[in-house]
């Protein structure tokens, strides 16, 4: 029988993936506070007490500790957006909605919960942007570790958009080409549009001339317009965007910000 002062394997394992955990909480504090550019390893050693030595054997870099964190907030969001849409599902079929409303619904619900991740997710959103604007952060291997997560996260709004094509609620992508020539599914590219058009409104805010809306009231219209222009039928948007209002979001009830 093993000794109780020697502890079992899975005993250190889990010891070790805490303080992992811990290390990258103490990592975010730091983004937080001095943004992507203040994480580096001699600042997270100071604030976990650690000799800086030993935070490699976690961490072989300041490379690789930026994508564990960004690995671990796109899992946390990718999270969130697939309960919600089970949730939005639920409140949906409890309401009659028909096939086409309900896609055009969570299409729009979708878009809330990602312009309003700033305020529900802030450490994790945030995150991403600042690396989105601090090229070189992450070195090409250890930027592959997280483009599981990140694919991950954009297959949410990617079958969205699908189940919108395949119920008619929107028309069907005739399909284009990546940057090799190879053929590209058409809504991969519509997800990839949209996510880009949404967290390009987002960064306005941290602009410092003024602008006649926030960076939420620019998304809001730029989906509504990506919809439209993808085949939503005005009146069938127009309802869709009111049912989604009444959709479960984290958080306060929205308001018209524009």
């Amino acid at each position: 029988m093993p000794s109780e002062n020697v502890a079992s394997p899975d005993r250190r394992t889990r010891k070790r993936a805490a303080r992992r955990d811990h290390l990258l909480d103490l990592a975010d504090e730091l983004v937080e506070r001095h943004g992507v550019a203040g994480v580096t390893m001699a600042a997270l050693a100071e604030a976990a007490d650690y000799a800086p030595a030993s935070l490699y054997t976690y961490f072989p870099s300041r490379s690789a500790l930026l994508a564990a964190l960004q690995e671990r907030a796109l899992v946390t969001l990718g999270g969130v957006a697939r309960d919600h849409v089970a949730r939005w599902d639920r409140e949906l079929a409890e309401r009659g909605a028909s096939p086409e409303l309900a896609a055009l619904a969570r299409l729009c619900a979708f878009s809330e919960l990602f312009l309003t991740a700033p305020e529900h997710h802030p450490r994790e959103f945030r995150l991403q942007q600042q690396l989105l604007v601090t090229p070189g952060a992450e070195e090409t291997a250890d930027a592959a570790t997280v483009v599981p997560a990140a694919m991950s996260v954009l297959e949410v709004p990617h079958e969205l958009l699908r189940d919108a094509v395949r119920v008619g609620a929107l028309d069907a992508h005739p399909g284009s080409t990546d940057p090799l020539g190879e053929p590209l599914d058409g809504e991969v590219l519509r997800t990839f549009a949209w996510i880009v058009a949404m967290n390009g409104a987002l960064m306005v805010d941290s602009l410092s001339t003024g602008l006649p809306s926030t960076g939420v009231g620019l998304g809001r219209e730029l989906t509504a317009s990506l919809l439209a222009g993808w085949g939503a039928a005005p009146e069938q948007l127009a309802a869709a965007q009111d049912a989604a209002a009444h959709l479960s979001l984290d958080g306060p009830s929205r308001s018209n910000d524009r």
